[in-house]
């Protein structure tokens, strides 16, 4: 039987036809780059990315949104879940576009989630 996605698909690397998600490991922490509509068809496939990056030994996980165009209420909840999860136990999240930025203010989620403005921002001290 062949596997979802072909032969040479990539399991850190999931996709819809409105945004993907790659994980990628970067020095200390886990790298979720998020592209595309972060909405309800990719909102799934991120939780379970960010499952698959909490059975890793790394503590910390960025989930960076730099390239997200649309950031719907779908999106904005596996952030929150994965921010409340106690593996992985350090989540941050790269925004810093008015696309995504003004729903996260508007919802007050930068009061709780750890925003940062950078990839290498976030990255900072791991």
């Amino acid at each position: 039987m062949a596997e979802s996605g072909g032969a040479g698909a990539d399991p850190g690397r999931v996709e819809t036809t409105g945004g993907a998600v790659a994980m990628r490991a970067s020095g200390g922490a886990t790298v979720l780059t998020v592209s595309g509509a972060l909405d309800l068809a990719l909102a799934p496939k991120l939780r379970q990315l960010v499952d698959r990056a909490a059975r890793t030994d790394v503590p910390v996980v960025v989930i960076d949104l730099t390239a997200v165009d649309f950031l719907a209420s779908a999106g904005m909840a596996v952030l929150v879940w994965a921010h409340r999860q106690p593996e992985p136990s350090d989540v941050r999240v790269v925004a810093s576009g008015r696309l995504t930025m003004r729903p996260l203010e508007l919802t007050r989620l930068t009061d709780e989630l750890a925003v940062f403005p950078s990839l290498p921002a976030a990255l900072e001290g791991v």
